[in-house]
Parts: C-alpha cells; sequence; structure tokens
C-alpha cells in the first residue's frame, strides 16, 4: 500500500481502518502508523501476500499484526496467539486456555496461589507468564474480558435470534 505523495496542490491525508488486529478503545484513538520500508525475503514476502489475500486484509496490517504478537511473545515468554469467533487471542503455551480466561476472576489480587488453585492443570511459570502478560498489556486482556462478560443468553438471543432457548 503506498501513501500518497505529498506537494504543491496535495494534502496528506491518513484515515484509520478497523481491522481484526486493531485494537480501539472508545477512550483512546488507534495509534498513528507510520511509513516503513523493509527489505524482505522473496517467500517471506510471498506468504504475507498468501496470509492477507485468506483474510481479505492488507499485507501492511497483517505484517503489522504478526510484528506486534512476535514482540509481545518475545516480552512475554510462554504466550502465543491464536485466531478465535472474536480473532487473535493471547494463549497461554501449552493449554487452550487464554490469558484473559485465566486472569478473569483474579484481575484486582493477581494472587497466584488462588489461580493455581483455581487452575491446577497450569505450572508455576504458565501462571507467571499469564499474570506478567497481563500487567503488561492490560488493557487488552480487560476488553476481552469485558467483551466475554456482555455476551449474555440474553444479548446472543437478540443478536442471534433462535441461536440459544432461554429456559426458566
Amino acid at each position: 500500500m503506498s501513501q500518497p505523495r505529498t506537494g504543491p496542490g496535495r494534502k496528506r491525508t491518513t484515515r484509520a481502518r478497523k481491522g481484526r488486529g486493531t485494537t480501539v478503545t472508545k477512550s483512546s484513538r488507534p495509534e498513528p502508523r507510520v511509513l516503513t520500508t523493509m527489505r524482505l525475503r522473496q517467500s517471506l514476502r510471498k506468504d504475507l501476500e498468501a496470509t492477507a489475500a485468506r483474510n481479505r486484509r492488507s499485507v501492511a496490517d497483517v505484517a503489522q499484526e504478526l510484528l506486534d504478537e512476535a514482540l509481545r511473545m518475545r516480552h512475554c515468554p510462554g504466550i502465543y496467539f491464536a485466531d478465535e469467533p472474536s480473532g487473535r487471542t493471547a494463549k497461554i503455551g501449552g493449554t487452550g486456555l487464554g490469558v484473559w480466561e485465566v486472569v478473569r476472576d483474579f484481575s484486582m489480587d493477581q494472587d497466584a496461589g488462588r489461580i493455581r488453585k483455581a487452575f491446577p492443570q497450569l505450572s508455576q511459570a504458565q501462571v507467571t507468564a499469564a499474570l506478567m502478560y497481563y500487567a503488561r498489556y492490560r488493557d487488552d486482556v480487560q476488553a476481552k474480558i469485558n467483551a466475554n462478560a456482555a455476551m449474555t443468553p440474553e444479548t446472543i438471543e437478540r443478536q442471534y435470534p433462535g441461536l440459544v432457548r432461554l429456559t426458566r
């Protein structure tokens, strides 16, 4: 994707796009992007293009998401990312558990002992990785927790009539 050139009579415009990888909260704006040029191996560029086409996104969006995830995994060893219906989610290595699922009920006190008791299958290293990720990317994890809490059976029935049968 090329940026429009600026010059006499030309105005530089930027527009924010809502992509799967963009985190936008009501109280903040997306971080502005800067034009960056990189030399990539041809095979890497082809893989990026194939992934972008498969997901109906731009190569720039896919590259940005992958770079962001790679840096997050480097900052928080023991965390990986996976696709879920709600988008990409940070997960605890060796499990299928999302970070948000583990810290959801413990976000106030972050007591590793209580988390270990609630999730006995997790090692101390896995709990530490989840808490480290939560401490560093609290807003992202909290957004996942809030989105999950908002999905009540009544909300799902309103959005998708007939999908859920409510019994009382």
